[in-house]
């Protein structure tokens, strides 16, 4: 038995085209403009009419055409399927020769008939209606996209699409139609079927050309393109394009969308989606006239802003301070990591010496008891040195500790050097507690600290008190970080804390919890954190965000290797070409080569931008998962773009083409290319955010796209 009649009496209409039709062909959703001239499998030559094209609101380069030798309403056959076409270019119909050399002989009558050769003579005249049809036929160069065509899966009846032709017939057999409407976003929208998520929303609608009066005039400016925004999540997304040409618009355009699937995840069970923004600019955390509504409009319990000199006790409720407390014993290790950022530029043995000792004092497994509390003894003496080196770089001290008391450095010891050290310098330097410890008074800090140094370097000590001194110069931790102290190693001079000097930025003395473990807890409950990094130094900046991404990329190896599924978390990163160059790509041990190497499989997606196609290395772009294209100014980017998928096509378009939102789109699930205005970002899609979130919705103004 035939097959395509076995599956005919099995399933109605399969076979007949009935998705191609509604979907496709149908009046409303497609106009004919012409036949296929020429046909090979990979281009198309169509015959058009200039009245014909008038009618259909003109054909730009790049439009999408549907060819088929199907006739409508017709049963089923082989002929059920729709080439899809895109128009690249016009090409000489068979009898151009003919038409052009009809024209000039018009031309040349007319003037032999007026005595006058000015061109409004000339040019401008009145053709008999047989000749004006003849020479207004024209021919579009197009290539074939792939093939439209109905596929039963699981008792159903879905339509797919094929990349090539299988098949093609005599070119007078095919009718080639415009899509428009409806038509034209089931196109620009369509998904690879899949067994992955699927929820697809919008992120523009289809934009041929720069020029968009006819598109506008004919209603044809705002057919949809919908996204399956699953494609987003775990995968790596590449916008690439010259300043102000709406990568950030697209940014926050695709994190609203991934924040609305995030939260209809929590009301459904699931694990959130968080999103780490690391803003350059301010963009992102603060309104502004390029793009319209932040991202922080979503609401206060929803996005996280972390910035310099941003307090937990500011207006806003969200805003929290960017950086360390450098003064706080709980957040020693990240302080120790920035410091070691900031002397590794030195050789020195002082400097290997503080980047191998330990300031936190946490136990070792297998340690004894004993062993544990020297180990913690010892590291609080280190910390009371640090604390002065700080204090000498102009650090400021906290009026408060953690638990609301006044800020004492804490350390262990014995009475009699406490007993000589008050006999020196005066009572109220230190102030006394349990089991040992005093605490170190703020306002006399390097004072207490001088002291001790001068009393070991004079050796003028002697008994208990002598006893007490040495076991605080001679653990290793006071030892590794004297020389940052006291500008001195050995017999000579060292930069010491002066090198401590450029990290002020990091200073939060209002912070009472290590930031990265705080933005780590706020992702994993499926916040978007916003680092706002426009106030801070370049080289501050750069060092934080490095020790952030590596914090990160090191809590999901934790989780990876236990056993357990990582959290979902998306990364958004802003001049991607200084991240992520063919040069640094070798360095195995750079924080960002890291993540662009092993986020897919840490559950670490990434959207990264960037102006320069060159500067990123070819292996990111190979894995890039989602194309943005926007305008770029030079044919070196464009022809590394060129390289990818068929973006060689769009070429001459993104150099000449400079507005503001025109993109060409690949995603994951999308299998060609679209041309795309993307919407602006605004109350409404803020709204749709604040919905899935059970916010209440803001006051929407009249907004235009741009």
């Amino acid at each position: 038995m035939h097959l395509g009649a076995a599956m005919g009496d099995l399933i109605p209409n399969v076979g007949a085209g009935t998705l191609l039709e509604s979907l496709l062909l149908s009046d409303e959703r497609a106009v004919r403009i012409g036949a296929i001239q020429a046909l090979d499998y990979d281009r198309a030559v169509v015959i058009t009419h200039d009245r014909w094209k008038a009618d259909t609101g003109g054909i730009p380069q790049y439009s999408f055409l549907l060819a088929t030798a199907r006739e409508v309403g017709a049963d089923g056959g082989d002929d059920d399927e729709v080439l899809l076409l895109r128009v690249e270019g016009t090409a000489p119909l068979t009898l151009e020769k003919d038409l052009l050399g009809v024209r000039e002989e018009a031309l040349r009558d007319a003037l032999s008939r007026h005595g006058s050769p000015s061109p409004s003579v000339v040019l401008d005249l009145d053709m008999d209606p047989f000749t004006k049809n003849r020479i207004s036929f024209t021919g579009l160069n197009c290539r074939i996209l792939g093939t439209f065509y109905e596929q039963v899966e699981d008792g159903h009846l879905s339509l797919h699409f094929g990349h090539d032709v299988d098949n093609f017939y005599a070119t007078s057999t095919y009718r080639v139609f415009k899509p428009v409407g409806d038509g034209l976003a089931e196109i620009a929208s369509y998904l690879k079927p899949s067994d992955d998520p699927i929820e697809q929303v919008r992120i523009g609608a289809v934009r041929y050309s720069s020029t968009r009066r006819r598109a506008i005039a004919s209603g044809q400016n705002d057919a949809a393109v919908k996204v399956n925004v699953h494609d987003f999540i775990g995968n790596k997304t590449g916008m690439f394009g010259m300043t102000r040409m709406g990568k950030s618009n697209t940014m926050k355009t695709v994190v609203s969308r991934i924040f609305v699937v995030s939260e209809k995840r929590r009301s459904e069970g699931g694990s959130p989606v968080g999103q780490l923004i690391f803003d350059p600019q301010g963009e992102y955390a603060n309104p502004n006239t390029q793009d319209g509504k932040e991202l922080a409009a979503i609401g206060e319990k929803h996005v996280v802003i972390y910035k310099f000199g941003g307090t937990g006790d500011s207006v806003a409720a969200n805003v929290r301070p960017l950086g360390f407390n450098f003064f706080d014993p709980a957040q020693i290790d990240a302080v120790k990591g920035v410091i070691s950022t900031a002397l590794v530029d030195a050789s020195s043995d002082y400097v290997k010496s503080f980047v191998q000792a330990d300031f936190s004092g946490t136990a070792v497994e297998g340690e004894t008891a004993q062993d544990g509390k020297k180990r913690e003894i010892h590291a609080a003496r280190g910390r009371l040195l640090l604390y002065g080196a700080l204090r000498k770089a102009d650090f400021s001290v906290p009026q408060k500790d953690s638990g609301g008391l006044p800020w004492r450095a804490w350390i262990s010891m014995r009475k009699e050097l406490v007993a000589k050290l008050e006999s020196d310098l005066g009572a109220g330097r230190v102030i006394s507690g349990k089991y040992g410890s005093v605490g170190v008074e703020r306002d006399y800090l390097t004072e207490v600290i001088d002291w001790i140094v001068e009393r070991s370097e004079a050796q003028d000590l002697s008994g208990p008190a002598a006893e007490g001194l040495a076991s605080i110069v001679d653990g290793d931790a006071w030892k590794s970080a004297l020389p940052i102290y006291t500008q001195r190693s050995g017999n000579r001079m060292v930069s010491g804390y002066t090198k401590l000097k450029s990290l002020k930025g990091f200073h939060a003395p209002t912070s009472r919890a290590d930031y990265r473990n705080d933005i780590y807890r706020e992702l994993q409950n499926g916040r978007i954190v916003i680092m706002d990094l426009h106030l801070g130094p370049e080289k501050v900046i750069r060092s934080l965000s490095e020790n952030l991404a590596a914090s990160l990329m090191d809590k999901q190896t934790e989780v990876f290797t236990s056993g357990k599924t990582p959290p979902d978390i998306q990364i958004v990163i802003e001049e991607a070409h200084n991240l992520f160059s063919s040069d640094k790509y070798k360095d195995d041990l750079d924080v960002w080569v890291r993540l662009a190497k092993e986020a897919s499989k840490l559950k670490v997606g990434m959207i990264y931008a960037t102006q320069e196609v060159t500067g990123v290395a070819h292996q990111v772009l190979a894995n890039t998962k989602n194309w943005v294209v926007a305008h770029l100014n030079n044919t070196r980017e464009v022809n590394e773009l060129a390289r990818f998928y068929d973006f060689k096509a769009f070429g001459d378009s993104i150099i000449s083409h400079e507005d503001k939102g025109y993109v060409r789109l690949k995603t994951m699930s999308s299998p060609f290319i679209v041309p795309v205005h993307i919407d602006k970002y605004g109350a409404e899609l803020v709204n749709e955010a604040r919905e899935a979130a059970g916010e209440p919705p803001l006051p929407v103004q009249n907004e235009q796209v741009s």
